[in-house]
């Protein structure tokens, strides 16, 4: 987990009051790791890339530990030297992706953007780069997505950690819709939060989820500035 998602972790607290929620226990895996070697740094991260392109390619039960080593360019003992099978590759693979999508969505989810200081047109400017942001981290790989959300359905390590950031999502979320909209206007914020994410979520994997024939770009851009108007009209009331 990046420093961001930590930090988010420690700090936020429930916006109802009820103090800080306790996130799940993370899976066991080997994603806080140090190199006393920049060269073995090198090889981690190329065998991170390389089981990227393979469980995209192949899927989860057809891609092998030794097909992400070929692609890495190593041998298969220099595999299992990181990781204890190609389970584990995918846990530490699927953590630092989405800890990488949730810090990018994050750094536009701040009162820098939505602030009393920020005009209407400022704050629907935010809302349109936030939508960006969002679809443009599930477009850049979206075959790994459909990989990671059909295994998240039986594995519970990989449900584990969907939960998991999903949730500092959605604190996050709460915590800055309490800071810049009324409480006459959304009494729960937890709950607009909620109601938020799960409707962004389902909209951008939609493009992914239904896959032949792919969506036109036309289409998506619709889906895009249609969320965008229900979101800023629902937080802020206005068009």
């Amino acid at each position: 987990m990046t420093p961001r998602a930590r930090d988010t972790a420690a700090a936020l607290a429930d916006p109802r009051g009820a103090g800080p929620r306790p996130s799940a226990p993370p899976p066991a895996t080997r994603d806080t790791r140090t190199f006393s070697q920049a060269r073995a740094k090198e090889t981690y991260q190329a065998l991170i890339a390389a089981a990227a392109e393979v469980f995209a390619e192949k899927g989860f039960d057809a891609a092998q530990s030794p097909d992400i080593a070929q692609r890495a360019g190593v041998s298969v003992g220099t595999f299992y030297r990181y990781f204890a099978d190609k389970r584990q590759a995918f846990i530490e693979l699927i953590r630092a992706h989405l800890s990488e999508s949730y810090d990018s969505v994050m750094a536009n989810l701040t009162l820098e953007h939505f602030g009393d200081a920020r005009t209407a047109a400022d704050r629907r400017a935010a809302v349109d780069q936030v939508v960006d942001v969002l679809f443009s981290n599930v477009e850049q790989n979206p075959d790994l997505h459909h990989v990671f959300l059909s295994l998240s359905l039986r594995d519970p390590d990989v449900s584990a950690i969907q939960h998991e950031f999903d949730e500092l999502a959605r604190q996050a979320l709460a915590l800055l819709i309490e800071q810049v909209t009324p409480r006459e206007r959304i009494p729960d914020p937890l709950a607009a939060a909620e109601v938020i994410q799960v409707a962004a979520q389902q909209i951008a994997f939609s493009l992914i989820g239904n896959r032949a024939p792919k969506r036109k770009r036309a289409e998506a851009k619709a889906l895009r500035a249609a969320l965008s108007d229900m979101l800023y009209a629902y937080v802020f009331g206005a068009r």
